[in-house]
């Protein structure tokens, strides 16, 4: 079996961060792997806490970066991990005893490159492979290809994440991106349900806003990564339509979605020549075995 280490992007959340680390310490009673904590706290005594949470747990590293997403915390992580496969888990997943064992388990049952995705149970639903339709995505049906994993709990090769880097520019959407990238270089997503995590009961505030990054993402994959015009132009009239039927009495909040919407095209076109780099880059030539 491949050696794993799990890594961890955590910012300014040090008591979240202590009980994921002590979920995954008693999952090392059934597999062994060392675990690297990436923090981007952004002030020093929050760094203090973070490094002292570290300190309780024997196989936990601390490292520092100066990244403000969790895709430029992902990519860190990639560079200061050193072992084949890496399994990634968000400061707020609480991770069952064998839910590392079972994510190494339906790697190794796999072929060629692959990710494999966990199962999280957000707020009494059990969250799995998506598949993106032009009004957001639905839970995959078994067997179905998924369009992307949930990133909140997944396994996947190092070698994957440093020739394929997450994009930085995304604080949201970035599992639906990398999900596209993976597709358009024919890497198997893999979806493992008795790996299961607990996500924190704490709940997550859906901002208007946060339309520029689904544009960015959606467009990624229908324009450059799976080039599927219909689609692309499904989406755009979709989000026009859905915004005008929600915030056509609410000017204020109707400008805020355009200007969300109009953001995540501009950035497309700014991030074009980078993003059709990354589309053609080629994954290593030995593969993931």
């Amino acid at each position: 079996m491949e050696s794993v280490s799990v890594v961890i992007p955590t910012r300014n959340r040090p008591e979240k961060l202590r009980r994921c680390l002590t979920a995954l310490a008693e999952a090392r009673e059934l597999t062994s792997f060392e675990t690297h904590v990436c923090d981007s706290s952004d002030a020093a005594s929050v760094c203090e806490e973070v490094r002292k949470v570290c300190g309780e747990f024997e196989f936990v590293h601390y490292h520092w970066h100066a990244g403000k997403s969790a895709s430029a915390a992902r990519n860190f992580c990639a560079r200061v991990a050193t072992t084949e496969l890496l399994v990634s888990v968000d400061d707020d997943v609480y991770v069952r005893p064998d839910a590392i064992l079972r994510l190494l388990e339906a790697c190794q049952r796999g072929r060629g490159w692959r990710v494999v995705g966990g199962s999280v149970n957000w707020s009494g639903k059990w969250l799995g492979p998506v598949v993106t339709r032009a009004d957001g995505g639905r839970k995959a049906h078994p067997g179905e290809p998924a369009s992307f994993l949930i990133s909140a709990f997944f396994l996947y090769p190092r070698a994957l994440a440093l020739a394929l880097p997450w994009n930085p520019r995304l604080s949201r959407s970035d599992d639906a991106f990398m999900g596209a990238l993976w597709r358009s270089k024919g890497v198997v997503l893999l979806f493992e349900p008795q790996a299961q995590a607990v996500h924190d009961e704490q709940q997550h505030e859906r901002k208007v806003e946060y339309v520029e990054f689904r544009t960015y993402a959606m467009l990624f994959d229908t324009l450059l990564a799976n080039r599927n015009l219909p689609k692309a132009l499904a989406y755009e009239l979709f989000v026009l339509a859905i915004g005008a039927k929600r915030y056509v009495r609410r000017p204020k909040r109707a400008r805020t979605y355009l200007a969300a919407w109009y953001r995540g095209h501009r950035a497309l076109v700014s991030d074009w020549h980078y993003l059709r780099a990354l589309v053609r880059q080629p994954l290593p030539g030995d593969g993931q075995r």
